[in-house]
Order: structure tokens, then C-alpha cells, then sequence
């Protein structure tokens, strides 16, 4: 074993100036860590934007929402839910939801208005996080179409109340006390924060009525199993099952694609231990000729191919990684926030998967050095050193 590894690593590293073997080497470990570069930075590129897109969702949602099957009002009085939020204290959120015009000067659109006591975790933070009454949170995109600033007064129209089927038009002011950029249009451009209070005085609820309740805990599953009929659960995910679904979809695609990079990183290998083994053949056959067993040969490739495996994974590791850092660390490269739901690249560290990549790729490396030294066993000794 020791005679193969440094025979191996001879062939390598070999100090010869323009040796071919030591240049096939060097060139296939190129090719492989470009190839591995490109994987890792798809993976996590993949990765980093599903974990900015739920981390959005999440702190703009909650961890779930319980409501109503039919979209009616939850009685917070009904002994049903009474018992929950009294076992659960602290991890339910009311909220009020209804459609309103929104009006500033001029300018008017239609708005998503939510009711909540304390605004989510993505507009406030860790700090301030109260709304008062008569105040209201928008979204950029709508603050942009309406021409609004902090400060300025918005009028809240709606025109038909959660507990009369009565048309009737009700019109109430706001002053506008943040607005908030999230990055996805769902929010930025329909999405208006007020008090709860007000929320009930505009739509006509009662003290103990709301659309429904966020869940802010992480006991979901025990909470989940308390749940049952006419009330329903559902989370940030399912809300939004069909976009990860898409980000799914685009996953095994791209590492297929870019998968071929490393693979043709990999058939680098088996070209160049085939050309090394071609020109190597005479000293083939003065080992074969002093009784180096064919097995022992065939060794000495398959530990080459495994170096070139190993420091290609190394290198292509760590150029993908120092990529992911200067990326995180500086913001380098921009995409439109509109079209991406982010204003930045998302990279990151998916270790597993970084992993999963190496030990696969040093795998298939030993089995494409194991490939062209099938011609070791037919090596004839005599005619390898016919010309020597």
C-alpha cells in the first residue's frame, strides 16, 4: 500500500518540468473543482432563497392561523376556543382581516387591511412593536403609487361591515407611522397594518369577534391536535404551498445541470489516467517485469484518481465557499427586488448538502480511476518494453 501511494503521488506531483502526468493531473483537478464550485453555488443559491423567502413569510405570518371553515367570525366567548387560548396563554395573536379603500389626496387604491395589536415581527423587529390606535403601517408599493411619507393623513373607506349584509360606506383617518419593504409584491403593494380596535370600528365587529388567531409558538403540532371542527389551522407553508412547490421543481433541474459541470470534471479523470497509463507503460512493464503484482498497479491510478478527487472537492469547496462569504459578508451581487422578492443574491451555508456532493463526487472519482486501469490487466510486460 505504501509503494502505490507513493508511486501515486510520484505521478502526481511529479517533479519533472513538463511532465504530462503531473499536467493531466493538475488539469483534471481544474476541471473537477470549477465543476464542484458550480454545484455548490447552485445548491446554495437554492437554498438560501427558499430560507429568505420562509423567513419572510414567517415573520409576516406567524407560524400558522387558526380560523373559520367558512370564513365566518371566531367568537373568542365559544367555550371551544376559550379553552385553547387559556391552555395555550400567550401564544395566540387576534387579528381582524377586510378589503378597504385606501385614499391620500388624489390618489386611491384598494388595500388589504389586518388588525392586530402588535405588528409582525418584520416590520418592528425585536423593538416597537406597538401600533396605537388611529396609526397605520403600509407597504413601499403602495406608499409609492399613493405619494404618502411617515407622517402624512390616509383615509380608510369601507363599504360593507362584517356584521350587517347592509351596504353603507364608513370613512376613517390614519396617520401613517411606518412603512415597510418586504420584498414580496403580496405584501408591499396591498398590505396595510392598524390597530385592532380600529380594525373592529371599520368593519363592524364585536368585542369578541376577529377573523382569527396567530399562532406564535413553538409547540405547533400539540396546539395543531387541538384543532378541530368548525376551526381549521393553517401555516405560513400551506398559505403558500404552491411557491415552494415551484422552488421544488427548479431544484433537482438545476443540480442535474450544473451536476454535469462535475461530471465532466470526472470523465477529465478517466481521460487523463488512460493517457498517463499509456504514457507510463514501460515502466508498467520493468515493475510487472520485477514482480509488482497487476493488483498492486491497478492501485496505484486508483489512489491518483482518488487525490485528484479529493483535492478537487477540497478546492472547489473552499472557492464556493469563500464566494458565499464575500457575498454575505459585502452584498456584491444585486437582482430587482420586484421580480426576485429580494434585493440581493441569496447564498447559504447548506453544509449537509455540501457534504453530500463531496462524498458522492469522491466515489464516482474512484470509480472512474478503477475504468482505464482495466488495461493493466492486459498489459503485456514484453511488448511494453519492446522499444526500451
Amino acid at each position: 500500500m505504501v509503494f502505490s501511494l507513493r508511486l501515486a503521488l510520484r505521478y502526481l506531483f511529479s517533479p519533472n518540468k513538463g511532465s504530462f502526468s503531473s499536467t493531466a493531473s493538475w488539469l483534471a483537478i481544474g476541471g473537477l473543482s470549477i465543476g464542484i464550485t458550480a454545484l455548490m453555488l447552485t445548491a446554495s443559491i437554492i437554498q438560501g432563497f427558499q430560507q429568505v423567502i420562509s423567513e419572510k413569510l414567517s415573520s409576516f405570518e406567524g407560524q400558522g392561523r387558526i380560523q373559520h371553515i367558512l370564513g365566518n367570525q371566531l367568537d373568542l366567548s365559544n367555550p371551544k376556543l376559550d379553552s385553547l387560548i387559556q391552555s395555550n396563554s400567550g401564544s395566540f395573536s387576534p387579528f381582524i382581516r377586510g378589503v378597504c379603500m385606501v385614499r391620500a389626496g388624489s390618489h386611491a387604491d384598494g388595500v388589504l387591511v389586518e388588525g392586530v395589536e402588535f405588528l409582525p415581527n418584520a416590520i418592528s423587529g425585536d423593538q416597537n412593536n406597538q401600533l396605537n390606535p388611529n396609526e397605520i403601517v403600509l407597504g413601499i408599493g403602495l406608499a409609492e403609487e399613493l405619494k404618502i411619507n411617515l407622517g402624512d393623513k390616509v383615509y380608510l373607506q369601507v363599504f360593507s361591515s362584517g356584521a350587517s349584509s347592509s351596504f353603507f360606506r364608513k370613512i376613517k383617518p390614519f396617520s401613517v407611522k411606518g412603512i415597510f419593504h418586504s420584498g414580496l409584491q403580496e405584501y408591499d403593494k396591498t398590505l396595510a397594518y392598524v390597530h385592532l380596535d380600529d380594525a373592529r370600528n371599520l368593519f363592524g365587529y364585536d368585542n369578541n369577534s376577529v377573523s382569527g388567531m396567530i399562532l406564535n409558538n413553538a409547540k405547533v403540532s400539540e396546539i395543531r391536535e387541538q384543532i378541530s371542527y368548525p376551526y381549521f389551522y393553517e401555516s405560513w407553508r400551506d398559505r403558500h404551498a404552491l411557491l415552494f412547490e415551484w422552488i421544488d421543481l427548479q431544484r433537482w433541474p438545476a443540480y442535474i445541470m450544473f451536476g454535469l459541470i462535475a461530471l465532466v470534471g470526472i470523465v477529465n479523470i478517466i481521460a487523463a489516467i488512460a493517457m498517463i497509463i499509456t504514457e507510463k507503460s514501460s515502466q508498467i512493464g520493468i515493475l510487472m517485469a520485477q514482480g509488482t503484482q497487476r493488483s498492486d498497479l491497478k492501485r496505484i491510478f486508483m489512489i491518483q484518481g482518488g487525490f485528484i478527487g479529493l483535492l478537487g472537492g477540497m478546492i472547489g469547496g473552499l472557492l464556493s465557499m469563500t464566494i458565499i462569504w464575500i457575498q454575505l459578508k459585502f452584498e456584491i451581487l444585486k437582482i430587482p427586488a420586484e421580480i426576485y422578492f429580494m434585493d440581493q443574491i441569496p447564498f447559504s451555508f447548506d453544509f449537509p448538502v455540501f457534504g453530500s456532493i463531496l462524498i458522492i463526487t469522491f466515489i464516482c472519482c474512484m470509480l472512474a480511476s478503477w475504468w482505464p486501469t482495466k488495461v493493466v490487466s492486459s498489459l503485456n510486460p514484453a511488448a511494453a518494453l519492446r522499444f526500451e
